[in-house]
């Protein structure tokens, strides 16, 4: 049997910063740069002052900056609240598919877990500024690929991969950070693989950005519990009762073993910034209804009703055809679709409790049906293909359709739209000087002996 495990554990130990190709090095810096101020966004969502108010109750302090706040944790506790924070408002990056099968979206949210499993560490170790973007590369790399690798019923039967792949993510980055050796950090995944855990039935509540949380805090307890000698099966990814067998009914290890690297997955296919604070499977139909409601300068009481058309994947995750909630308004494209209508924006202040109950944005939800479209089932899932038509009350029809959104590889978003975001996300958390710092800090990273100042400036 090939083994899956030895070949991360020695893609890990052996790569080196220099031999990252300078593309991947400056796409990293783009997501580690969302990936932070998404965390901010979040800092005051109820789920992770909940979170927060228990963390404070229940650890130590330690040298690890929990973003956003004036607390210093243990690593892992850090990375548990930041990782939290950092999905709570569903705005960070998502990763691509290589395949038809594997559904664009459903993969996982890489970042978070990555990020700030490896941010505490870093910080508490006092590691340098490439030493924390290898190690940032590095994770990313192994949770893509393992996402991209297992069999698609473990997505669509319920587990939620960025919960699931993140801790292997987390690991990979923090047993870099640590120099674990080979037996140490094959064991560390050991422990990830029974710590992996995260259910899609929690979409829409507060345990959907916990898990990504939780997947961060894996990969950093995995990694300092097999540095003190836990034991764990050294073989978790590909045994007959490991992960993937368990998990998903199986896995693809083509997709691993002579791809980690060969290129990065950040590289190609690559990994999407979100637009919008909102399921990745909304966003083309919400690029293309923004677009026609500016272009034509449409009111609400012109539209009579929007038809979406898309694949059977998108309704099997965007549950919510009437939210009740700000985390269920992420997860309904009619709401989505409404917002847009009513508000001609889709940005953080139109996600919340307050626009959700909008008698108007009410209406026209009403007015939104969502198809399964045949052509475009049959076009494979790789992208989120929609056709957006929107019959007005004056008989005309306006049509759109998109494969793509802004952020996603095929349609970038340009430094500045990045900073915009950035900026978006900080907002009321940290000064405009701060924010700035932040910014100058992460595209400095290379250069970087320390963290000192990327982390100063994270605290308010």
């Amino acid at each position: 049997m090939m083994n899956t495990t030895a070949t991360v554990v020695d893609f890990v130990r052996e790569t080196r910063l220099d031999a990252v190709p300078t593309p991947v090095r400056a796409i990293a810096k783009e997501h580690i740069l969302d990936g932070l101020g998404v965390a901010l966004s979040g800092v005051d969502a109820e789920g992770t002052r909940i979170l927060r108010r228990y963390v404070e109750r229940a650890t130590t302090s330690g040298a690890a900056t929990a973003v956003g706040t004036r607390l210093r944790l243990q690593p892992e506790i850090a990375a548990w609240l930041n990782g939290t924070s950092g999905h709570a408002l569903d705005y960070d990056d998502t990763q691509l598919s290589t395949t038809p099968t594997s559904v664009y979206g459903l993969l996982t949210h890489p970042t978070v877990p990555v990020l700030f499993g490896a941010l505490g560490i870093a910080e508490e170790r006092g590691a340098s500024g490439p030493d924390l973007l290898l190690a940032y590369v590095l994770g990313i790399e192994v949770a893509c690929r393992l996402a991209d690798a297992i069999s698609p019923r473990h997505y669509q039967e319920g587990f939620h991969s960025t919960a699931t792949m993140g801790g292997f993510g987390s690991a990979a980055a923090v047993g870099k950070l640590l120099g674990l050796d080979a037996d140490t950090l094959a064991r560390a995944f050991g422990l990830a693989g029974s710590l992996a855990g995260g259910l899609r039935e929690n979409f829409g509540t507060m345990t959907k950005p916990l898990h990504s949380g939780r997947a961060a805090y894996n990969g950093v307890l995995a990694c300092l519990l097999a540095g003190d000698g836990m034991t764990s099966a050294s073989t978790i990814l590909e045994a007959k009762r490991g992960f993937f067998a368990a998990a998903g009914g199986g896995y693809d290890a083509d997709k691993i073993v002579g791809k980690l690297g060969a290129p990065y997955f950040l590289l190609e296919p690559g990994v999407s910034i979100k637009p919008y604070p909102s399921g990745s499977l909304s966003h083309p139909a919400q690029d293309v209804i923004l677009d026609l409601v500016k272009s034509h300068d449409l009111a609400p009481e012109d539209v009579a009703r929007v038809r979406v058309g898309t694949n059977s994947n998108v309704p099997n995750a965007l549950i919510y055809p009437r939210p009740t909630t700000e985390l269920e308004a992420k997860f309904s494209l009619q709401f989505c679709m409404a917002v847009a209508v009513v508000r001609r924006r889709a940005g953080l202040r139109e996600f919340t409790n307050e626009t959700v109950a909008d008698p108007e944005i009410q209406a026209m939800e009403e007015r939104v049906l969502v198809e399964v479209d045949p052509e475009l089932e049959a076009l494979g899932f790789e992208h989120v293909r929609a056709k957006v038509t929107v019959e007005l009350t004056d008989g005309r029809t306006l049509f759109g359709e998109a494969d793509v959104a802004i952020g996603h590889p095929l349609k970038p978003m340009s430094q500045s739209q990045l900073e915009d975001k950035f900026r978006e996300c900080a907002d009321g958390v940290l000064s405009t000087a701060q924010s700035q710092q932040v910014i100058d800090s992460v595209w400095e990273l290379e250069e970087a002996r320390s963290l000192d100042r990327l982390v100063a400036a994270l605290r308010p």
